[in-house]
């Protein structure tokens, strides 16, 4: 049987016809007639706080600012991490159609309800005990101590929201941080806070401090061969510790101290250490100019005291501070 080459022709322009029909898909073909179509899956994974009509899914339109409208129209926001939310299908055409576009113009292809979760991160642990480590130590590294974290508990996971974070931590008004205390976390992402947290922890720290070179009887002066420097494990915050010998001048112990006791300012007292009747030393500065007399105390006085002294040369009554044993200062 013979067949003629026009009807081979019109059998291959058919195919291709057809071929090319196949492969155009129902949603662009609603695009060429000049409507915009918006696909959303079941389910979605919000990657940040707020949603749009383009984190859901996919949008088709003939004019790119078409699709620019439709992709930022706004759904709320995304829920936290380890939540859900549902958005159903008529919530999308009522966003889109107080959006401003014309019942009719958008095709919606999507389940009748979608599920919205957040996209979550792991914080690291070693970047949590970074922070909170600042917040704790610092204070007493800088004073002169060397601490460290000797507990720290914290939840066995920590999720948040994906992207960066900035991790603040805060031990509120702890005084005792030698004792397990509460430290505050927060999570902060975008300028506001994105989970909160409370962690137990507990401070190590050592550092210089005067201790009783030898054992010290109560009330007994403290003399430069009385104390010693020592490094210790402290028990309480490094001021209530003495570490400036200076401030042990005129100093007695309130009660017996053990050798290698720290010395601490509740276990001192100032002492009497000029009476009325003692021979004095008057040192009088004005500027550069310094001079230096005998004198006799008229009055009881400690380091720090203002008492009155008479001048041995003059026969003049002076007010003095009491600088030191046996040692009063004027300024004139």
């Amino acid at each position: 049987m013979k067949i003629e080459r026009p009807t081979i022709f019109l059998s291959f322009v058919w195919g291709a016809l057809c071929l090319a029909f196949s492969s155009t898909t129902p949603a662009q073909m609603a695009v060429g007639k000049g409507l915009s179509v918006v696909r959303v899956a079941s389910e979605v994974i919000a990657q940040q706080d707020r949603l749009t009509l383009g984190d859901l899914g996919e949008v088709q339109a003939e004019e790119t600012t078409t699709n620019a409208r439709l992709r930022a129209i706004s759904l709320g926001y995304a829920p936290n991490v380890g939540m859900t939310r549902e958005i159903a299908r008529e919530r999308i055409a009522l966003a889109i159609a107080a959006a401003g576009f014309a019942e009719g113009t958008v095709r919606i292809e999507s389940p009748p309800i979608i599920l919205i979760r957040r996209a979550a991160q792991m914080v690291d642990a070693a970047l949590l005990r970074e922070a909170i480590e600042h917040a704790t130590l610092d204070e007493l590294n800088a004073s002169g101590a060397t601490a460290r974290l000797t507990r720290l508990d914290l939840p066995a996971k920590v999720e948040a929201p994906a992207g960066p974070l900035d991790i603040r931590a805060s031990a509120g008004q702890v005084r005792d941080v030698f004792s397990p205390f509460t430290v505050f976390v927060e999570l902060w992402q975008e300028g506001r806070v994105v989970k909160r947290f409370n962690a137990t922890a507990q401070v190590e720290a050592h550092a210089p401090v005067l201790v009783a070179a030898r054992e010290i009887s109560a009330n007994v002066r403290l003399r430069q061969e009385s104390f010693k420097m020592e490094v210790k494990r402290l028990e309480r915050p490094l001021n209530y510790y003495i570490t400036d010998p200076e401030r042990l001048r005129g100093m007695a112990a309130r009660r017996p101290l053990a050798r290698g006791e720290a010395l601490m300012a509740e276990v001192i007292h100032s002492e009497i250490v000029i009476r009325p009747g003692d021979q004095v030393r008057i040192i009088g500065q004005s500027g550069a100019l310094q001079l230096m007399v005998n004198g006799e105390a008229r009055a009881a006085g400690r380091i720090g005291d203002r008492i009155q002294v008479k001048n041995l040369q003059s026969g003049a009554l002076l007010q003095a501070i009491v600088a030191d044993e046996g040692l009063v200062r004027i300024r004139f």
